[in-house]
Parts: C-alpha cells; structure tokens; sequence
C-alpha cells in the first residue's frame, strides 16, 4: 500500500511543468481548505504557505511585534491603528486604510472564529494609513488579537483573493497542491526560490518523498521513520519544540462524558510521561499552553488512578471481575478518534487506550480523515486535537474559540456559567499581570469541568534535503514558508 501511494506521488509529480528555477518542494500533511481566507481556519494554513500576514504578529521568542501596522493605541472606547505605508499587495496593489476596513468587515462578517473576540466590528477611515477600530465586545488585549490567524489582510479582486506575504499564489488544486512564486511587491523578491506545497496525507510516504529527493521539506514526521532517516547521506533532520498543544476533547453531550466524574475520571488515569516516551520528546503538559507561556499553569497535570478508580465508583461504574465496569448491565466504553494529519496521534492512540482500559473502559480507536467536521458534528466520544495554544501570544483566543459556551469551536459542547462569566472578565482586564491570573483562574475552572485531557506539549521533526540544509524550522506551523527561504541549485 505504502509503495502504491509512493508511486502515484511520483506520478503527479513527474507530470507536473518545468520551472524556470527549480522549486522547493514542502511535503506536509495539510493544505489550505481555501484561498478564500475567511472560511473556516484557511487563515491559518494561508500564513503557514508563506501567502497572508496580519497587523501584528509573534517572533520566535513568543513576543507580539509590529508587522503590517506600526502602532496600536487606545482611542477612547475604540483603538487607533497606524499602517505601513511601505506594504504592496500581490498584484501590486497598495495595502491601505480602505483595504483593511474590507478585509476586516467581510473576515467578521462570514467568519465566526474572527468575530470570537470583537464581535462585529466598525472601521472609520483617518487617514490613507490609520483607521480607528471599534469592536461590539470589550477588547483588552488589540495587537495580540490582531495577531491571530482569522484576520490576515487581503484584498478580493473578482473571485481572486491578493495577500501582503512574500509569496502569491499561481496554481491551486483543492487537497493537493498550491504552487507559489515570489511576491514581486515584497522585499528581495529575487533572492526566494519557488515553492510548492504538497499535501502528503500518510508519513511514510512523506519519509520516502524526502528519501528520494522529491521533497526539500518534509514537515512533521513520525518518530517511527527518524532513524531510518538518520542513515540517509545528504539529509537532516531538525526537532524543535512547538507552541503546539496536545489533547483530547471529550463530547459532554454523550455517554459516558456526559458525567463530570467520569471526565475527571479520564484526566486523572492518563499517565502523561508514558505518553510522551512514546513519541521520543516532548513535555507533560500543564494545561491548555506550553510551559514556556507566562500565562500557563505551573504544576503538570496529575495521574492518580486511585482517584480516578474512586470517581467511576461513586458515578455508578462497578468494576466487574475482569475489571471490566459496568453500570445498569452497560459497558463502561467509547471510541477514541485520531486522525492522520498529525502522526503522532496515530502512535500515542493504542498507548492511550492500554492506560484508559486498565481502569475498567473499553475503547475503541478509530482513525479520521475529516476531523474537522466530525467534531463540529459531534460525531465523536473522545478526539485528540492539537493547536496553537497562543497563535497571538495571549492566552485568551484559545479559550474564547474552545471553551465559551456559544464558542465557533466549542467541539466539547461545554456550557458552563462559571467559565463564561470569568472569560467575560478576561476581555476587560488589560494589565499583564492580571490578564496572567484571569487566565490562569479561567483554566482552573475548565480543570474542574474537564471537557479537555491536556496531553502533552510536543517536538515536531522536519526532514531536510541538502538544498534546504540551512532552513531553520519555526515553533509551530504558522510559518512554513517564510521570507528568509533560500535553496541551493
């Protein structure tokens, strides 16, 4: 099966037309759903092909700094924004006042998760290159909110989508492919090589793409192909810890998760060290964020399966003399989701499941192309997830999008008054240190709840060729394709 896979990859690959300059090919595991950047989170994955920017971005060291604008200030109940004026679409349109106040209304407008946090949102118009925001909810927190990914600037020409990033896009195929060419309109357009992005769905044929020198970077690869990879002349392979997190999500509204006790149950029989000796590296995760966030809880998350046993007891789940439980002659069971998209799931799911069935479950895996909509269709009983704990280095986008009871992606369907009401006093708090303990005292909450089995914060691994060697992998996915790539003829 694997072989088949590979040889239709070379297939298309060898059909594909020849390039003035020879392009960097990136084998990864998704592609954006859209060039379209306000359906769903396509805002994301277009700032990780190298296409779409925001106001405001994260550097490596978790910092919030200036990118499309200069200033953010209080005005009022509003906030002033002054722009660049040096910025240039990828159809060598200026990006300007009028371009962000499009942008923003249309992106708040039809997208859900951009209006998490502002709700719908009015611009005025000050200058070429200043506009004054003014948002339906509170806001305390401007430029990190104007870091995240759901409202990346662009300009809409027809049924064309032009961004402000170092690269335009030339071809796009659905799930398959996006073939990119430098941004003339961006600095030191000459000095970037093409590129194209390949959706890779199975890692063991990202492994081999990389092996046989049709892939440059080949991004998130299983543990399991490391060593092999290791042998390999001419390659290399960088591991650097993320500003990922991984969990799983628990759907309150079904059996057995519908009982809190059981939920806690689940967080607290996870042996997390086990986890993460499994996938070779990483760290036991706190929370919702790496340890490395200001904001994020100290203490790890506990195991402590005498509590967890005592739990199950006192929800009416009566271990039978296999260990097995049952409760009104029903199993105490469920289907564990994983998807391929991130290959360490698909590892840590049997791992999972051993510590979960010495309690007296019984779980079932099951492995998801299309996680995305079976959770917002809570087609799911407990679903491993990861993302970006902080994509605008604060700690509230992920809360308001997971955890608010009418959240765009509250997947759990977690209703809960307390946190809700802490969220609330979250978007009004706007000194550091306050905005750290209303986060930490919001997650506090979400642990008594426990919608969420924080797992562990991870190492991703990317496979280089020799003409990339110098390619220096960032602390998430939201920059794959980045300004500074240059490769070797």
């Amino acid at each position: 099966m694997i072989r088949l896979l590979f040889l239709a990859f070379l297939s298309f690959v060898a059909a594909a037309p020849a390039l003035a300059q020879r392009p960097v090919v990136v084998g990864q595991t998704f592609i954006a759903e859209s060039l379209d950047p306000a359906q769903g989170s396509a805002g994301w994955a277009l700032q990780s092909h190298g296409l779409a920017e925001t106001l405001f971005t994260v550097d490596r060291e978790g910092r919030i700094v200036p990118n499309l604008a200069r200033s953010v200030v209080r005005d009022g109940e509003a906030w002033r924004i002054e722009l660049r004026d040096d910025v240039r679409f990828g159809d060598g349109s200026p990006f300007d006042a009028a371009a962000l106040r499009d942008a923003f209304v249309r992106s708040t407008r039809e997208n859900p998760r951009a209006r998490a946090q502002t709700g719908h949102v009015e611009i005025d118009i000050l200058g070429a290159h200043a506009v004054r925001l003014r948002t339906e909810l509170p806001l305390a927190a401007a430029d990190s909110v104007l870091a995240e990914f759901p409202l990346v600037v662009y300009r809409v020409a027809g049924e064309r989508f032009h961004f402000t990033g170092p690269y335009r896009a030339v071809e796009y195929r659905r799930g398959e492919l996006l073939r990119l060419e430098p941004n003339p309109h961006y600095r030191v357009p000459a000095a970037r090589p093409p590129v194209v992005v390949r959706r890779v769905a199975d890692t063991q044929t990202l492994a081999l793409g990389l092996e046989s020198g049709e892939i440059d970077i080949a991004f998130n690869l299983a543990v399991e192909t490391l060593p092999r990879l290791a042998r390999r002349a001419g390659l290399s392979v960088k591991s650097t810890p993320v500003a990922y997190q991984y969990m799983a999500f628990l759907n309150t509204a079904r059996a057995p998760f519908d009982d809190v006790r059981v939920r806690r149950a689940v967080d607290l029989g996870v042996d997390r060290a086990q986890l993460v000796e499994a996938v070779r590296g990483g760290e036991v995760a706190t929370g919702m964020y790496p340890r490395f966030f200001p904001f994020a809880t100290p203490e790890r998350r506990l195991t402590d399966p005498v509590e967890a046993a005592r739990l199950l007891d006192a929800a009416g789940w009566i271990a039978g003399a296999n260990g097995q439980r049952f409760k009104d002659g029903r199993p105490l069971e469920f289907v564990l989701t994983a998807y391929p998209q991130r290959p360490d799931f698909v590892t840590l799911a049997p791992v999972l499941r051993a510590q979960l069935e010495r309690l007296g479950f019984r779980v079932r895996l099951e492995t998801s192309e299309a996680i995305t909509p079976q959770l917002q269709a809570k087609r799911f009983e407990m679903a491993f997830w990861a993302m970006h704990a902080a994509p605008g280095g604060d700690g509230a986008y992920v809360l308001e999008q997971y955890l608010r009871s009418q959240g765009p992606t509250n997947f759990t369907g977690i209703a809960d008054a307390s946190i809700d009401a802490a969220l609330d006093r979250l978007r009004t708090t706007d000194a550091p240190a306050a905005r750290i303990a209303a986060v930490r005292a919001t997650e506090a909450l979400v642990f008594a709840q426990a919608p969420v089995v924080y797992l562990m914060t991870p190492v991703w691994h990317v496979g280089l060729s020799a003409r990339v060697a110098d390619y220096v992998p960032y602390p998430s996915d939201y920059y794959i394709v980045r300004a500074d790539l240059r490769a070797r003829d």
